[in-house]
């Protein structure tokens, strides 16, 4: 569950011809996804051109009805062959061109402090292009930092919504949506144990509990989501998947073929990591010189905290006043101090590779 790369969401699509026949289509996966998935975790649809599966992986069921009342969430993937059986009674009703038009991709971590120091700190960083923060938005009660990729560097607001990051609490958003303090059956690796609080686990039921009375024991879940919609943005994936820059639609077949020699998970997860430590995490952890502040960056780095701003704010200001030079350097120092405690536990525990 921790540190584990999820398939959160995927959606096949079918371009519809004269031998594809949508309500007899529709009927059959309405069959099959009924038994494994509540109905408000997978949709089918249709229009004249094209056909739609959509589900989310992480909340298959072996059996629905036995599930029935029990609170389930979207925190663990199932097992490859589990997976590998699922596709391949959709592949026998869609058949050889249906090709991926959704997918997301997701981590869940537990850190040491509160969730939303990550996420404030992260938001304070600079990403590669075309990646740009979009402000700490709130849904709900919860924070989140979104990157989302820009679709043309001369222009600042231009933003691919269907390429994005997001960095959020988790716990924050099972609050939102239930009022289910644990979820059952979760059994940990010894591994995992030792990262979640005594007070947040049982091993002997599985029993994972989110938050106490007050907000108190609060679980410091982080998730890591990455989101690629349409073939254009997931064409990255299906080159690293297929080991080719010659596939460009990522199809059905190609994860059949993979999930039967079991390389999926691992080639997923590959991608995943790589393109966190591209346009993210891409300085390196290793032993650093201590950075010390004299005594007005540290009132700075003090009164930022105090203020939760962000210093690249004030450049403009100090470019006016002929100290341009001065605030680079003073900035790097600053955020240095600022943000690199959590920039290394996420670099670490999303296992990052130097």
């Amino acid at each position: 569950m921790l540190g584990n790369v999820l398939i959160d969401k995927l959606r096949f699509s079918l371009k519809i011809d004269g031998s594809f026949n949508p309500k007899e289509v529709f009927q059959i996966l309405e069959n099959i996804m009924s038994q494994h998935f509540r109905e408000n975790n997978y949709t089918l649809s249709y229009d004249k051109c094209y056909f739609r599966l959509t589900f989310t992986p992480t909340l298959y069921l072996t059996d629905v009805k036995a599930m029935e009342n029990k609170p389930i969430l979207n925190l663990d993937m199932i097992e490859e062959n589990t997976l590998l059986d699922l596709l391949t009674q959709i592949h026998n009703v869609m058949r050889d061109n249906a090709v991926v038009t959704w997918i997301d991709l997701a981590k869940n971590i537990v850190t040491e402090e509160q969730t939303l120091n990550y996420i404030k700190a992260m938001s304070k960083r600079q990403f590669k292009y075309p990646y740009k923060k979009n402000e700490c938005t709130s849904k709900c009660v919860n924070t989140s930092l979104i990157l989302s990729s820009v679709k043309r560097m001369d222009e600042v607001d231009c933003r691919n919504k269907n390429r994005q990051i997001e960095l959020y609490s988790k716990i924050e958003e099972i609050r939102s949506k239930t009022k289910t303090p644990f979820v059952d059956d979760i059994w940990l690796s010894n591994e995992e144990i030792e990262q979640v609080p005594e007070s947040n686990y049982n091993r002997e039921t599985g029993r994972l509990m989110f938050y106490g009375k007050g907000g108190l024991n609060d679980l410091n879940l982080l998730r890591c989501e990455q989101r690629y919609k349409y073939t254009k943005n997931i064409s990255r994936i299906t080159r690293c998947l297929t080991d080719s820059k010659n596939t460009t639609k990522l199809t059905l077949s190609i994860l059949i073929d993979l999930l039967g020699k079991g390389e999926l998970y691992n080639k997923l997860d590959e991608f995943y990591t790589n393109e966190l430590k591209k346009y993210v995490f891409y300085n390196d952890i290793e032993p650093k010189p201590d950075i010390k502040l004299n005594k007005n960056e540290q009132m700075v780095l003090d009164k930022i905290s105090e203020l939760d701003t962000d210093i690249n704010e004030f450049e403009f200001l100090f470019s006016e006043i002929g100290y341009k030079k001065q605030f680079k350097h003073t900035t790097k120092k600053i955020l240095y101090n600022a943000t690199e405690k959590y920039y290394t536990e996420l670099y670490s525990k999303l296992r990052i590779k130097s």
